[in-house]
């Protein structure tokens, strides 16, 4: 697009915002409406509504936005006001734009400054969940968002972008701080639907949210479609007259994201690879052996072909050695339940030294686009084992994979097989027989069953329906009674896996007046956006000590499980990327585990679960180089996983610094 062409886009929509007025009954008529269908992993949930009117020298566009997910009512109303060169003038939105995040916020422009009145936390340690009033002097160019909901906001603030000049960068408030914006135009694309042919424009919108989000608009400059993220899961906005296009816009945004995977990873420069010695560091093998000081470790071709103290370990001729005296090396550790909807996920989890990650549910034509793309290392990204995310059928359910009979449950399992899914992640409405046909189909085939427990039955009938793992703490019964006792020996007998997920429960079952970075220091290090984002969420109407008290009761329940032989793998549901790991692990050392036992959850428990343990989990001879260097020892101080240096992925060893950066994290 050139500029002229960007120029005649902001005069088209100009004229036709100036359209003959309305009758005199309605002295502000909207000028333009519309509507988008919103889709959450693809299925319809709701709709966003928006006009926008002409009051003297302004627009006002009015949005509601509003859906329904798992049953959950979800509403947010904004207003926000521009001049008609779409400068803003003031932005009031009010509501939830998902589950757990509370938007409540009032933007209004004084002269060269953006008053901000926030009802919202300072996740970085300060305030209180008092109204705040802030002054922030505002930039050349700037614009009035408030993350990715409303669409027609952002839609506004394209209008904007085009109609002064397509700057490089410009900022949004509110914010922590004000947030820079990168839109690049991406490609020009022919929709096609029924009969129709519609040209659309293709951008990314880059800090809005944490990461790219694809939006099109036509030539009018009217939003057509937009794919972001809401909850850390996919979230599809499209005009409804172009619904039926859904999955085309979804796989021309994927083949994008994809594109910018590719080029953050030919901007990253490997330490070391090939055939390297490591050299004089503490080397904790994962094993219940004793740490080896003054270790050695042979990395030649991705493989690790020799482990031991200096004194028994000669370095091969010619191999350089990298010295690493004053480290110490775990191996690669794994998230076994994260949602890898966003590229930037990739180095994120390759920085705080995580090499293998477990999808638990995701759009299935992203996620195994992403995963062939690092199988083929096209891109830099841990390694993804696929859990394929199925659900019983109503309005209530997630996802579009559903099966509500026998027939419907083999034929999804097979889809899944056939596409490479290791597992499949049973969600909450599948009724009892389907759960049973599920995992006999998949077992049949070779692959195993995790997931939520099922509405309307017990641990003990999921498990005994085939269910191999469970999801989040679902176990009843209090500490020390009799009937945990018989539900861990069940569980025990029957080796079922637990992910606890704690640091998710602990994230966002905290107390509004409780600074999220008093308890995950990684806060301070995320992107404005992500930190605005967990600073909305929290629990109302409790106090610190009742929301501690609510953790310690799951984490005795998972120390109960440890110590009855219940394997526990260390999965997050997302949270605080990357930083969400490390406190997993702390949690359970806080819970009593012993720090080996903790890092264990989250390497060769996790390998083992996922019959991986003979080729990962452990640092040992013959098996496949992931590793993590860290500053300091977690068996002296389990926060002391948070120490990530270097991280070594099938032998490539890179800097974690530079992998945080890449995607705009502090080191």
């Amino acid at each position: 697009m050139t500029r002229v062409f960007a120029a005649s886009v902001a005069l088209a929509f100009a004229t036709q915002l100036q359209s003959p007025a309305a009758p005199i009954e309605n002295p502000a008529p909207a000028v333009e409406r519309g509507l988008l269908r919103l889709h959450y992993l693809q299925k319809a949930i709701g709709f966003e509504r928006y006009g926008v009117v002409r009051e003297g020298a302004a627009f006002v566009l009015t949005s509601d936005f509003d859906f329904v997910d798992r049953g959950g009512q979800v509403s947010l109303a904004s207003t926000l006001r521009t001049r008609t060169d779409f400068t803003p003038l003031s932005l009031r939105t009010k509501g939830k734009s998902y589950r757990f995040v509370n938007i409540d916020s009032d933007v209004r422009i004084d002269g060269d400054a953006a008053l901000v009145l926030d009802a919202f936390e300072n996740a970085r340690g300060v305030g209180a969940a008092e109204a705040d009033v802030r002054r922030v002097q505002l930039p050349r160019r700037y614009f009035t968002v408030d993350g990715y909901a409303p669409f027609t906001a952002q839609m506004l603030l394209m209008r904007y972008w085009l109609q002064h000049g397509r700057p490089r960068t410009l900022q949004t408030v509110p914010g922590l701080p004000v947030n820079d914006v990168i839109i690049e135009l991406r490609g020009r694309d022919f929709i096609h639907v029924g009969e129709k042919r519609v040209v659309l424009d293709r951008y990314s919108v880059d800090g809005v949210v944490w990461g790219r989000e694809t939006l099109w608009l036509d030539p009018a400059g009217v939003l057509a479609a937009a794919i972001t993220r809401a909850g850390g899961l996919s979230f599809e906005a499209v005009r409804e007259d172009l619904d039926p296009a859904l999955i085309e816009f979804v796989q021309i945004a994927t083949r994008d994201r994809i594109a910018d995977l590719e080029s953050i990873s030919s901007h990253l420069v490997s330490v070391q690879s090939g055939a390297y010695a490591l050299v004089g560091g503490t080397i904790i093998d994962g094993t219940d052996q004793p740490p080896i000081a003054d270790g050695v470790i042979i990395v030649r071709d991705g493989r690790i072909t020799g482990v031991g103290p200096r004194s028994s370990i000669p370095i091969p001729h010619g191999v350089p050695s990298l010295d690493v005296a004053g480290k110490t090396i775990v191996p690669g550790l794994w998230d076994m339940h994260t949602h890898f909807t966003q590229i930037e996920w990739a180095p994120v989890y390759l920085a705080a030294g995580v090499t293998t990650v477990r999808d638990m549910g995701n759009e299935f034509e992203f996620i195994t686009a992403l995963r062939n793309a690092a199988l083929s290392r096209r891109v830099l990204a841990p390694r993804l084992l696929l859990a394929g995310l199925v659900d019983g059928g109503g309005p209530d359910s997630f996802g579009v994979a559903s099966a509500t009979t026998p027939e419907e449950a083999r034929s999804v399992v097979g889809r899944y097989h056939d596409a490479g899914f290791q597992q499949v992640k049973i969600y909450s409405l599948v009724a009892p027989p389907v759960v049973a046909a599920i995992s006999e189909e998949a077992h049949r085939l070779g692959m195993t069953v995790t997931g939520h427990l099922p509405v309307g039955m017990t641990i003990e009938q999921a498990v005994t329906a085939g269910m191999d793992g469970i999801a989040h703490l679902s176990v009843r019964g209090e500490p020390g009674s009799e009937d945990l006792a018989r539900t861990i020996a069940f569980l025990h007998d029957h080796h079922t896996v637990i992910d606890p997920t704690q640091s998710w429960n602990e994230l966002l079952g905290r107390a509004r007046g409780t600074p999220i970075a008093a308890f995950q220091p990684g806060i301070v290090k995320v992107p404005p956006p992500l930190n605005r984002l967990f600073s909305n969420a929290g629990v109302a109407g409790i106090d610190a000590a009742t929301a501690r008290a609510r953790l310690e009761h799951g984490l005795q329940i998972v120390r109960a499980l440890h110590e009855g032989g219940v394997p526990i793998v260390a999965g997050t549901d997302e949270g605080v990327p990357g930083h969400s790991l490390h406190r997993e692990i702390e949690l359970y050392a806080e819970a009593g585990f012993t720090p080996l036992a903790a890092l264990q959850a989250a390497t060769i428990v996790a390998a083992r679960t996922m019959n991986l343990d003979a080729e990962l989990g452990t640092i040992e001879r013959g098996k496949r180089a992931d590793l993590a260097v860290l500053d300091a020892n977690p068996l002296d101080n389990i926060r002391n996983i948070r120490t990530v240096r270097w991280t070594i992925a099938g032998g490539t060893m890179y800097e974690a610094a530079a992998l945080w950066r890449s995607v705009r994290f502090q080191p």
